[in-house]
């Protein structure tokens, strides 16, 4: 995950600011932050993901079969 940067959170703070006139556009405006976060911190779960190790399963040899 990103370290918190606050030039982007001071951004977000004037476009509340300015979208307070504005009901319906600000109510948007924090859905879309909404998404955005639990977007960014779906990744943060992802990234973190073991990679599993690939067993081959072991294969019958056709001379056995005919037993």
């Amino acid at each position: 995950m990103e370290p918190l940067d606050l030039s982007n959170v001071i951004e977000i703070e004037l476009i509340r600011k300015k979208l307070i006139e504005h009901p319906d556009l600000l109510s948007m405006f924090e859905l879309l932050i909404i998404v955005a976060n639990k977007r960014l911190n779906k990744e943060e779960t992802i990234v973190r993901m073991e990679i599993e190790p690939n067993i081959e399963p072991q294969l019958s040899d056709h001379e056995s079969d005919e037993d």
